[in-house]
C-alpha cells in the first residue's frame, strides 16, 4: 500500500512539473530586457532565464552590474518571474522604487546610497535576501523595512551608521541574519551597549546570526532565552565577555579585542559554544588556571597572532584535565608562546589539528613530551640557539635537555676562576723577582751610607 503511495505521488509531481514547464514554456525572455529606458543600449542588463529548485519553474535573473546606473534609470516594474536583481558597483544614491511579487534577491552593495527611507520596499513582498552593505548609508528613517515579512537576511556592513531607530526591524519576523559590522559610529546609538538589543530594537528572537565586527562597542547585551547560534564581535572595545548572552551560542568571535586575560569567569557565561576565536588580540598576555574547563563542548579554538599571548597556565583545563571528545582543533599560530606544561598532555593527545607555526618554542626536557604527539605541528625550536630552526618532527628527543643550575652560577663560578688565576699569576711573578721577592727597605741616617754629605771649602784656598 505504501508502495503505491509512493507511486502515485511521484506521478503527481512529474506531471505538475512538467505543466509547469509547459506554461513557461512560451514564455521567451529578451536577453536585455532590462530597464525599460535603456533596451539595447550600453546600459541594457543582462537577463538569463534559469530554472528554481525545487519544481524546475522558469524564473529571471538579471544582472545590471557595472553599468554607472542612476537610481533615475530604472523604471518601477521589474520584468515578470524575476527572482534575483543584481545592482552592484552602480552609481545609485537612494534604493530604487521597484515592484516585483517574484524578487527573493536584492544586492545593493558598492553604491553611494546614503538613506533608507520610509516604505522603500512595500512592493517587494517575497523578497527573501537584502544586501545594502559598502554603501554611505548614515540614517533609516522609520518603517524603512515594512512589508519584509519575508526577508530572512539583511546586509547593513560598511556603511556610516551612527545610529539605529527604535524598533527599527520589527517588521522583520523571520529574519535570520543581520549584519551591522564596520560601522564604526553605531556605538552612538542610545542603548545599543547596555538596553537589551533584541527588545530595543526589534529583533526577531529566531534570529540565528549577528554580526557586529568593528562597531567601537565596549558592550552588548542580549537576552539569554533566544535561538542565537552565531554571534561577530571582533575588533571591537570588549576587556572581558559580555555579561548577557544566549545560552545558545556556539560560535563567537571576540578577536581583536583588549582582553588582559581570559579567565573561567569569563568562559562560565559560554557555556555551550563549540568554536572561539580570540586571534590578533592585541594586550592577551595570559590564559588563566581553569579558564576552559566551563567550556564542556567546545570543538575548536584559535588564538592564531596574538603576539603578546606569552603564557598558558598548565591548569588551564584545570588540575587533572580530562580528554573532550569534541575537543579537535587548537590554533596558537603566531603567538608568543614558548612552552606547554606537560599537564597538558592529555588534551593535546586527542587533537586532530595542533598549530604552533611562528611559535618561538623553547625546546628543553620540559617539552619533549610533545615530540609524542603525533601531528605535524610546524613547531620549530627557537632556543637554545644550538637547536634554532628544526622542527619538533626532526629534533631528537636527547637534545631535549635542561640545564642543572641557573646560568647566573655558572657566570659566577667563571668569574671566580678568572680570579682565582689572576692571584696565581701574582704570587708565581712575584716569587720569581730576587731576594726572594722581597726589598726591604733601608732607613736614611747618619750611620746610612746614604747620607747627606756637606762639602766644605779648603780653608787654605781662602787665602
Amino acid at each position: 500500500m505504501v508502495t503505491k503511495f509512493r507511486v502515485g505521488l511521484f506521478l503527481a509531481l512529474h506531471i505538475f512539473a512538467v505543466t509547469g514547464e509547459f506554461l513557461t514554456e512560451g514564455i521567451e525572455v529578451d536577453r536585455f530586457c532590462y530597464p525599460e529606458l535603456h533596451k539595447n543600449t550600453r546600459k541594457s542588463c543582462e537577463c538569463n532565464s534559469d530554472s528554481s529548485p525545487p519544481w524546475g519553474l522558469r524564473v529571471v535573473n538579471i544582472d545590471c552590474s557595472f553599468k554607472s546606473l542612476k537610481t533615475e534609470d530604472f523604471s518601477e516594474m521589474l520584468p515578470l518571474y524575476t527572482d534575483r536583481l543584481d545592482l552592484t558597483w552602480n552609481a545609485l544614491q537612494r534604493v530604487p522604487a521597484l515592484s516585483s511579487e517574484t524578487l527573493r534577491h536584492l544586492n545593493l552593495m558598492h553604491n553611494n546610497i546614503s538613506i533608507i527611507v520610509a516604505k522603500n520596499f512595500i512592493n517587494m513582498l517575497n523578497l527573501r535576501e537584502l544586501y545594502l552593505s559598502w554603501n554611505s548609508i548614515q540614517s533609516i528613517e522609520t518603517n524603512a523595512f515594512d512589508e519584509l515579512g519575508h526577508l530572512q537576511i539583511l546586509d547593513l556592513s560598511h556603511n556610516n551608521l551612527h545610529s539605529l531607530g527604535f524598533q527599527i526591524f520589527s517588521p522583520l519576523m523571520i529574519l535570520e541574519s543581520l549584519y551591522l559590522s564596520w560601522n564604526r559610529q553605531l556605538n552612538q546609538t542610545e542603548g545599543i551597549q547596555d538596553l537589551d538589543f533584541y527588545q530595543t530594537f526589534g529583533v526577531n528572537i529566531n534570529l540565528k546570526t549577528l554580526k557586529l565586527e568593528a562597531c567601537s562597542l565596549g558592550n552588548i547585551t542580549l537576552p539569554k532565552k533566544v535561538v542565537l547560534k552565531e554571534l561577530d564581535l571582533r575588533r571591537n572595545r570588549l576587556t572581558e565577555v559580555p555579561q548577557s548572552l544566549p545560552s545558545t551560542l556556539e560560535k563567537i568571535d571576540l578577536s581583536e579585542n583588549l582582553f588582559l586575560t581570559l579567565n573561567e569567569e569569563d568562559t562560565k557565561r559560554l557555556p555551550q559554544i563549540r568554536e572561539l576565536y580570540m586571534e590578533d588580540m592585541p594586550v592577551l598576555h595570559t590564559l588563566d588556571e581553569n579558564a576552559f574547563v566551563p567550556l564542556q563542548s567546545l570543538e575548536k579554538i584559535s588564538f592564531q597572532n596574538s603576539r603578546r599571548l606569552s603564557h598558558i597556565d598548565g591548569h588551564t583545563f584545570g588540575a587533572n584535565p580530562t580528554p573532550s571528545p569534541r575537543l579537535h582543533s587548537m590554533i596558537f599560530r603566531g603567538t608568543g608562546l614558548q612552552s606547554f606544561n606537560s599537564t597538558l598532555s592529555p588534551i593535546f593527545f586527542q587533537l586532530s589539528a595542533l598549530d604552533l607555526h611562528g611559535v618561538p618554542l623553547r625546546c628543553d626536557c620540559n617539552l619533549v613530551w610533545l615530540k609524542n604527539v603525533r601531528l605535524e605541528t610546524n613547531g620549530r625550536c627557537f632556543k637554545p640557539s644550538r637547536m634554532r630552526g628544526i622542527t619538533l618532527t626532526s629534533a631528537d628527543a636527547s637534545d631535549f635537555s635542561c640545564e642543572r643550575w641557573p646560568r647566573w652560577i655558572y657566570g659566577i663560578i667563571i668569574l671566580g676562576l678568572i680570579v682565582l688565576c689572576s692571584v696565581g699569576i701574582y704570587l708565581i711573578v712575584m716569587g720569581l723577582r730576587p731576594h726572594g721577592g722581597v726589598t726591604m727597605r733601608r732607613k736614611v741616617g747618619p750611620g746610612s751610607p746614604y747620607s747627606r754629605v756637606t762639602i766644605e771649602p779648603n780653608r787654605q784656598e781662602q787665602y
